[in-house]
């Protein structure tokens, strides 16, 4: 069953001392999930520590605030221009002077999703999404910027990207098989068709598609749309309604402001555990 929720109507409750959650995905609302995703909002002055089991991994993207995330004695600044990827096993520790808000999701057995995590577990990764590499889609001015994949994480548990759709865009109509998938909006308004229904979508909207349904976002005719899409597992095959019109992506070979200087991994954080 399709979830759609804003988070911004979820009760908070306490999490430790400075801290507030939100339990956003959790199994009682959506039956059979393997991820967990929560909102987290750190107080002024507040400290967090992340510390994941060997069998666990997640993934956070800033939302507001500004922290400093700190891992195997390496600190690093984190504003909503940063996702970070973490492996299965590391702790770290997020800490903020004037407050901050993130997006955290957390696969709590990721053998369950991918079976090969023993002999690759991921690379711990931060980066900013501002100084990756766009793809525009082919057909339509769609831009997409890849935070989590096997070729920044060396993780196949998950998959997460930015994408933007322009004023009025609408993608083709699809669905995967093999994975359901989660899609946070960030900015703007529109719509996400979901077997043939409309749902008005707006800033803080989280909605969960399961495996094999089919769906498609548009941008209001008013207003362009950026958001998150999360995918579990980070494998899975893609099946567009018409096959004549599946979005196909080059690279521009830019970052999302036009510069020539892509990341690599000198301007990433990247741990191997």
């Amino acid at each position: 069953m399709v979830i759609a929720l804003n988070t911004m109507t979820v009760s908070a409750e306490a999490f430790v001392p400075g801290v507030v959650r939100q339990k956003l995905i959790t199994e009682q609302r959506v039956k059979d999930t393997r991820v967990r995703i929560d909102r987290l909002t750190l107080a002024p002055g507040a400290t967090l520590k992340l510390e994941l089991s060997a069998k666990s991994l997640a993934w956070l993207h800033m939302l507001e605030g500004e922290a400093a995330m700190t891992a195997h004695n390496y600190t690093d600044p984190m504003s909503d221009r940063h996702s970070a990827f973490l492996p299965p096993g590391i702790n770290t520790t997020l800490s903020t002077v004037k407050g901050t808000s993130f997006l955290y999701a957390e696969v709590p057995d990721v053998g369950g999703v991918d079976p090969g995590f023993a002999t690759e577990p991921g690379l711990y990764t931060i980066l900013d999404w501002t100084r990756e590499l766009v793809f525009v889609c082919k057909q339509d001015a769609r831009k997409r910027v890849a935070l989590v994949s096997w070729e920044l994480c060396r993780s196949k548990a998950m998959r997460v990207a930015m994408v933007i759709h322009p004023v009025g865009i609408a993608a083709p109509n699809y669905h995967h098989e093999g994975a359901e998938t989660f899609i946070y909006v960030l900015s703007g308004q529109g719509a996400a068709w979901v077997d043939q229904r409309s749902i008005a979508v707006r800033q803080h909207d989280l909605i969960h598609i399961p495996d094999r349904t089919r769906y498609y976002l548009q941008a209001a005719a008013n207003s362009g749309m950026r958001f998150l899409t999360l995918q579990v597992p980070g494998e899975f095959k893609t099946v567009w309604a018409d096959p004549k019109a599946a979005s196909a992506w080059r690279s521009t070979n830019l970052d999302i402001n036009g510069f020539r200087t892509a990341a690599d991994e000198r301007e990433r954080r990247i741990i191997t555990l």
